[in-house]
């Protein structure tokens, strides 16, 4: 590609991000002041099609991603058929955000789509199916997962069913909305090189929880590891 189209075709992509973005905080809105999330607002429906329009034509970004992901914890419930017709139906990467939101929310009704998602050419699509799959408990070892395990092209969907097919713990998909509903987007994406950063808490596997001022003055590293969701 010439590097004047090239350097055009950069301007729109961040230019369609951005509207992007401004869209899901204009649906976000009708959601301010919400402390239940088992209930939508009328026309929460839409809202949420309107939402998920947004991946119709590619990802579009890190930041349209979490906003979405906050809005859905707010909505519920609710938002569960609408996310399985998306991973039925939808563009590549809207069925691998409608897989990564239905993590959120461990549904029975939503179990057959994951499991027929577990097969999906999209390799983000099969790694959030089998993480929300795993939301129910262990994977059985069923020899198509373990045929995923052993052979599956993409490196990073192996230790995720590894993973799965061992989990321990309980996951809690009403807490992890919580959690998430209650998140401030004001701090997202407010940490800036050589500048003191942000205060924030995090919770390890014990579930120990940990503040970064406890370690002012000293080097942290912090590593997600799966599940850390």
């Amino acid at each position: 590609m010439p590097v004047r189209a090239h350097a055009q075709a950069k301007r729109e992509n961040r230019a369609n991000g951005a509207k992007a973005e401004q869209a899901v905080r204009a649906l976000l809105a009708q959601f301010d002041g919400m402390t239940l999330f088992w209930t939508m607002p009328a026309g929460g429906e839409q809202a949420v099609r309107a939402l998920l329009t947004q991946f119709d034509k590619g990802d579009p970004g890190w930041k349209v991603r979490m906003t979405s992901l906050v809005a859905l914890a707010k909505t519920g419930p609710v938002a569960v058929p609408i996310l399985v017709e998306a991973l039925k139906k939808g563009s590549a990467s809207s069925r691998e955000f409608a897989a990564q939101a239905l993590v959120l929310f461990a549904d029975p009704s939503a179990r057959p789509a994951l499991e027929q998602a577990v097969a999906d050419p999209v390799a983000g699509v099969r790694l959030y199916a089998i993480q929300a799959l795993s939301m129910f408990g262990p994977l059985p070892r069923t020899p198509r997962h373990e045929q995923i395990l052993k052979n599956d092209t993409i490196w990073g969907v192996r230790p995720m069913m590894a993973a799965a097919l061992e989990r321990a713990d309980r996951p809690n998909a009403e807490a992890l909305r919580k959690s998430l509903a209650e998140y401030d987007l004001h701090s997202l994406d407010s940490a800036r090189s050589s500048e003191m950063a942000p205060d924030f808490a995090l919770t390890d596997f014990n579930g120990k929880s940990y503040r970064l001022s406890q370690f002012r003055g000293k080097t942290v590293v912090l590593r997600f590891i799966l599940y850390d969701y």
